[in-house]
C-alpha cells in the first residue's frame, strides 16, 4: 500500500522553533538541521523527518526545506522550492540534495532524542540515525527492484512458453553433418594395416597409409575424415553454432544452439549441446519486419535466465563464440516452419544446402523481405549473386528491386541468363554483363570468367576497349602482353604490372588518349601496339600537349552560361567563373592549393570552380570555391586557409541568391 500524499501534507510543517544559542545551530559545516517525529498517517505508523535550512533557521525562518515520510515499506519526500512551490520526490535520503550524493554529510540532528526516534523506528540501534535509515531505504529499494525484475521476467517467461521442444533429430544431424569426423589409428611401422576407430560410423576399422592430419575417407562408411594418430592426438576438441527455425503462432523463432565436442577419449566423446539465444521474427502491419532478441544468461535473472536483448560482449573487435549467431542451419523442419509465412518461398534451405557452410539466417530473411527476386536467383543457381545481395553492403546495387520479372530485375536479356547461370555470376560479372548489353556486345562466359580471374575491378576497363575490338581479341592481346611484361620494372623499381587488370587499365587509357589524338584504330598495328608501355607513354606525352587546348576550349565555351548563373558582386567582393584552363592553373599556383588539378574535371562538367575576387584588385587570386550538384563543396584561400567572416558573409548571401535551394556550409 502506497503512502497517502494528501494526509502527509497535513504534517508537512509541525511549527517547531529553535533556540538560537543551541550548539548545533552554530556548526558552520552543517547545511540542514533535522528534527524527527513518529506519527500515525492514514492508519500507518510513519517516521517524519524535517530538514531545516540552518541559515534560514538562524535568521528566524522555521519552515522545513524537506519533509521525509518513512514507512516500513515505502518512503517519499516533499521539497519546498525557492519560489515557494512544493514538489514530491522519490529519491533516497542521500540523494535529496542538489549534488545528488552524500546529502546527509551536511545534516545534523537537533537533539539526541531525534536520532533515537530514527534508530528505534528502523530497529537498528547499532548504527547512526542516518545510516540506519539509509539501510532501511536500501532494503526497500531492493524489494522494489526485485518486483520490477520479476514483472519483467514474467513477460519473458510468457514469451518463451509457446516455444516447442527442439527437433528430435537435431543431435544426430549435428553428429552427421556439422561436426568434423576423425579416424584415430594405432601407428604401426612398415606400412602394415593399422587398427583404427571412425567417429563418423563409430566402428573399428583397419587402415593403411594413414598419416597424421591427412584427409581421407573411412574404408567402412566412406565419410570424409581426418586421420589422427592415437599417440599424438592428446586433445581434439571441436565447437560449432547451429540454428533452428520454428513456427510459434504467427511468428518465427530462430533458436541458436552451441555445440562442444571433446574427443580426448574418442570412444567416449564429451558432447555438450545448449541453447544460448532466441530471436522472434514477425511481419509488421506495414509489411515491414521486426524481431525481438533474447539471450541465455549464466549469472543474471531471478525466475528465468533468459534476458531481453543481444548478448553483451567484451569487445566488438574480438570474436565471441557465445555471441556468434552465424552457424549451420537445421533443415529437417524448415519447410513446415516457413509454410504460410512471408518467407514460405524464400528458398532458405536450398541456399544453405549448396555448400552447407555456416550462414546468418536473419540477414537472409531481411533481404528476402526487400528483394523477393532472391527466390528466383537461388532457383536458377545464381547463389553467389544472391549471397552478395543478402550479405554485402552494396551487393544489391546492380539489381532493380522494382523489376516486373527476373530479366528486368537483373537488367539482362533472356539469351544472357544461361551464361550467367553457367558461371554462377557474382555482382561484378553481372555489372559487366549489363554494361555489355547497353553497348550492344553479347556477353559470353569466357569473357566474364576472364574478367574475374584477371583481377579487373572496373567495367570501363573492358567496355572501352570493346568499342574497338572483339572480346576474344582483347583477352588474347592482354594475356600475351602480360606474359611478356609481368616482370617488367618501372622507373621507380618494382613491377609496373602486378596483375593483368592493371595492364588492361593502362590499355584503356591508351585507347582514350588515342581517340582524342585521332588515332586510326582501324589499323590493328595501332590498335594492338607490340609494346604497350611505350605506346601508352608516347600517347600520354602527345595528349598532355593537346589536352590543354581541348580543355581550354570546353572551359571557354562554358564561361558565358556559368557567368550568367553564378556572377555576383557586393561589398567590394565579386565571384566569377574562369575563362580559360590557364586561369585555373594560375589560381592553384598563386594560392598554393590543388585547384590546378581540377582542370579536367571542370572541362568535363564534373564540378564548377569559381573565383572570389576583390573589386579593386580583380586579377589577383583571393579565394576559390568548388560547387557540385548545386552545393558548395569547399572554399580555400592561400595555402588552404579558411574564409574570413567577411568572405563567409558574402558567400552566404551569394548562395541565397544563386544557389536557391542549396545550403551554404561553413568552412572548417
Amino acid at each position: 500500500m502506497g503512502i497517502n500524499k494528501r494526509e502527509c501534507r497535513k504534517c508537512v510543517d509541525p511549527g517547531l522553533k529553535f533556540s538560537p544559542g543551541s550548539g548545533v545551530m552554530l556548526l558552520e559545516g552543517m547545511e540542514h538541521i533535522v528534527r524527527a517525529a513518529i506519527k500515525n498517517i492514514a492508519g500507518r505508523r510513519t517516521l517524519v523527518l524535517y530538514f531545516y535550512n540552518r541559515k534560514e533557521a538562524t535568521a528566524g525562518s522555521f519552515k522545513p526545506e524537506y519533509t521525509l515520510f518513512q514507512c516500513g515499506d515505502d518512503y517519499i519526500t516533499l521539497q519546498r522550492m525557492e519560489d515557494g512551490k512544493e514538489k514530491w520526490r522519490e529519491a533516497s535520503l542521500d540523494n535529496l540534495g542538489a549534488c545528488n550524493a552524500y546529502f546527509t554529510k551536511t545534516c545534523a540532528f537537533y537533539r539526541q532524542r531525534d536520532e533515537q526516534l530514527v534508530t528505534r523506528f528502523c530497529k537498528n540501534s547499532e548504527k547512526t540515525g542516518f545510516d540506519a535509515l539509509s539501510d532501511l531505504q536500501t532494503a526497500i529499494m531492493c524489494v522494489r527492484l526485485t518486483k520490477r525484475v520479476l514483472a519483467r521476467e514474467r513477460k519473458t517467461i510468457d514469451r518463451m512458453k509457446p516455444i516447442p521442444v527442439a527437433p528430435r533429430g537435431l543431435k544426430g544431424w549435428i553428429h552427421r553433418e556439422v561436426l568434423p569426423h576423425y579416424l584415430f589409428y594405432d601407428y604401426a611401422r612398415g606400412g602394415k594395416p593399422m587398427k583404427g576407430y571412425c567417429t563418423a560410423c563409430r566402428h573399428d576399422v583397419m587402415v593403411s597409409g594413414a598419416k597424421y592430419d591427412l584427409k581421407g575417407r573411412c574404408p567402412r562408411c566412406g565419410k570424409a575424415v581426418t586421420f589422427k594418430s592415437s599417440g599424438k592426438a592428446k586433445r581434439v576438441w571441436d565447437r560449432a553454432t547451429v540454428q533452428v527455425l520454428q513456427k510459434v503462432g504467427d511468428e518465427l523463432v530462430l533458436r541458436i544452439f552451441k555445440v562442444n565436442n571433446g574427443l580426448r577419449d574418442w570412444l567416449r566423446p564429451q558432447f555438450t549441446l545448449w541453447e544460448n539465444a532466441r530471436i522472434f521474427i514477425r511481419q509488421t502491419k506495414t509489411k515491414g519486419m521486426a524481431f525481438d532478441a533474447y539471450y541465455f544468461s549464466y549469472n543474471k535473472g531471478i525466475s528465468t535466465r533468459w534476458m531481453n536483448g543481444a548478448r553483451p560482449r567484451l569487445s566488438s573487435y574480438q570474436y565471441s563464440f557465445e555471441a556468434d549467431i552465424c552457424g549451420h542451419l537445421y533443415c529437417g523442419n524448415l519447410e513446415s516452419a516457413l509454410i504460410e509465412t512471408p518467407w514460405q518461398y524464400s528458398q532458405l534451405g536450398r541456399f544453405y544446402q549448396v555448400d552447407r557452410e555456416p550462414l546468418e539466417v536473419l540477414p537472409y530473411l531481411q533481404a528476402y523481405h526487400r528483394y523477393p527476386a532472391i527466390e528466383y536467383l537461388v532457383k536458377l543457381g545464381l547463389t553467389k549473386l544472391a549471397a552478395q545481395v543478402i550479405y554485402e553492403h552494396n551487393g544489391a546495387k546492380v539489381i532493380n528491386e522494382h523489376g516486373a520479372d527476373l530479366r528486368e530485375t537483373l537488367g539482362v536479356g533472356s539469351e544472357e541468363l544461361p551464361v550467367l547461370q553457367k558461371i554462377n555470376t557474382n555482382v561484378r560479372q553481372l555489372e559487366l554483363c549489363q554494361g555489355l548489353r547497353q553497348q550492344g556486345v553479347r556477353a559470353d562466359d569466357a569473357l566474364l570468367v576472364w574478367y574475374l580471374e584477371r583481377g579487373i575491378f572496373s567495367c570501363e576497363d573492358v567496355l572501352i576497349p570493346l568499342r574497338y575490338t572483339t572480346p576474344s581479341k582483347l583477352m588474347r592481346y592482354i594475356d600475351e602482353q602480360y606474359e611478356r611484361l609481368k616482370e617488367w620494372e618501372s622507373h621507380y623499381g618494382g613491377r609496373r604490372y602486378d596483375r593483368p587488370g592493371r595492364l588492361l587499365s593502362e590499355y584503356k587509357d591508351y585507347l582514350e588518349m588515342g581517340n582524342n589524338l585521332a588515332y586510326d584504330f582501324s589499323d590493328s598495328f595501332i590498335l594492338f601496339p607490340k609494346n604497350l608501355p611505350e605506346a601508352h607513354d608516347q600517347a600520354s606525352i602527345l595528349f598532355d600537349t593537346k589536352k590543354q587546348a581541348i580543355f581550354d576550349k570546353a572551359i571557354r565555351e562554358a564561361y558565358k552560361p556559368l557567368r550568367e548563373q553564378y556572377f555576383f558582386s557586393k561589398d567590394g567582393l565579386t565571384i566569377i567563373p574562369p575563362k580559360t584552363a590557364k586561369e585555373i592553373v594560375t589560381e592553384g599556383h598563386a594560392l598554393h592549393h590543388c585547384v590546378h588539378t581540377y582542370v579536367e574535371r571542370v572541362a568535363k562538367g564534373r564540378c564548377v570552380v569559381l573565383f572570389v575576387r576583390q573589386k579593386d584588385n580583380i586579377k589577383e587570386p583571393f579565394y576559390t570555391v568548388e560547387v557540385k550538384d548545386g552545393r558548395v563543396i569547399q572554399i580555400h584561400g592561400t595555402r588552404h586557409s579558411a574564409p574570413t567572416p567577411e568572405v563567409n558573409e558574402f558567400l552566404e548571401l551569394w548562395a541565397q541568391k544563386k544557389l536557391a535551394t542549396a545550403s551554404m556550409p561553413k568552412a572548417a
